[in-house]
């Protein structure tokens, strides 16, 4: 029994080492857990850029966009020419080109910064057209005639500086049937000179700056002459006379007018009048003003001067109307009188 066990025992063995090759032959070998391959080396430098490729072709063209919105109704003047009378004649033109301005169309002539010299031509602004320019220290229209600047009813000069000097004759800056707003007007002639001169203007004048100056004898500075009643709200107004034997009227009233938080102030000359009212049966109120000059008042038989609230200079050059000063005061702040001594 027990050598049976051995013989089957040692058959076993036999055949397990033939066999032992064979299985051998089939085992397929593996690296050993956890091992890494062969480490990388250090990243080169980088190579010098590629030349840049053919630009390719153009992509379709986007859908055109909606056109910007353009002036209808405002004419732009530019100092485009070399000379300031060149310029003017730029400014001639577009003021003439509105003829088509009216009540339901009205048009806008704006100034650009310059100087535009019309020389002796005078500038005549039609009904229902404005113009504008771009500041009283930046935008001046010259002029060395009689007038420099007409404007009808129903328009607004605003924005700009108007001069007029005449060496030889009057000097007028401008003459309005329309307003005045932040204008600055002087006039210099040697017989005569009105910065301002407002025929029944359809609108107030409004915060002017307003000079006139003469030099020969007997000749009438105005600073603002007034006709067919006006409003005069704010701003400066001054005359002045060179010569002994003429006359200097800061407000020179023909006409009713009412006047509000002003300067009147005149000088020179033999009667140098801050207000001088020479109307037909006119009254003149000035509210909240300051009226300098030596002349003092000057009203005309039936003529009536109404001064509340400002300070008068005490002085009566001649009152053939009427004069009232009821609550009023001298330039030392002294009381005056009611009848405006």
């Amino acid at each position: 029994m027990h050598r049976s066990r051995l013989y089957a025992l040692a058959g076993m063995v036999s055949a397990a080492v033939v066999a032992g090759p064979a299985i051998a032959a089939t085992v397929h070998p593996h690296p050993a857990k956890g091992k890494a391959g062969a480490k990388a080396g250090r990243r080169g430098p980088r190579g010098r850029r590629g030349a840049r490729g053919a630009t390719g072709p153009a992509g379709v063209a986007g859908a055109p966009g909606r056109s910007g919105a353009g002036f209808l109704r405002t004419i732009l003047v530019s100092p485009s020419d070399p000379t300031a009378v060149a310029n003017g004649g730029l400014l001639a033109a577009a003021v003439a080109s509105t003829t088509g301005a009216g009540a339901g169309n009205p048009e806008l002539v704006w100034i650009e910064p310059g100087t535009y010299d019309l020389g002796t031509t005078q500038l005549n602004i039609p009904a229902y057209v404005d113009v504008q320019g771009s500041g009283q220290d930046v935008t001046t229209i010259e002029g060395e005639g009689l007038l420099t600047v007409a404007a009808a009813s129903n328009t607004e000069i605003r924005g700009l500086t108007v001069a007029d000097a005449n060496p030889a004759g009057g000097a007028e800056a401008i003459d309005t049937s329309g307003g005045l707003r932040d204008v600055t007007a002087t006039a210099s002639g040697t017989t005569a000179a009105t910065a301002v001169l407002a025929n029944a203007p359809t609108m107030p004048i409004l915060d002017v700056t307003a000079s006139a100056t003469t030099s020969a004898s007997f000749s009438s500075a105005r600073g603002i002459d007034t006709q067919n009643t006006v409003s005069v709200d704010g701003g400066s107004y001054s005359a002045f006379d060179n010569a002994s034997s003429s006359q200097a009227a800061a407000l020179f009233a023909e006409t009713p007018t009412a006047v509000s938080d002003a300067t009147l102030q005149a000088s020179g000359g033999t009667a140098a009048y801050p207000v001088d009212v020479v109307g037909s049966a006119a009254t003149v109120r000035i509210d909240a003003s300051t009226l300098i000059g030596p002349g003092g008042f000057f009203v005309a038989p039936g003529d009536t001067l109404d001064v509340g609230g400002s300070e008068v200079p005490g002085a009566i050059a001649s009152v053939s109307g009427t004069a009232h000063c009821p609550d009023d005061w001298l330039a030392d702040y002294a009381t005056a009188n009611a009848d405006c001594s």
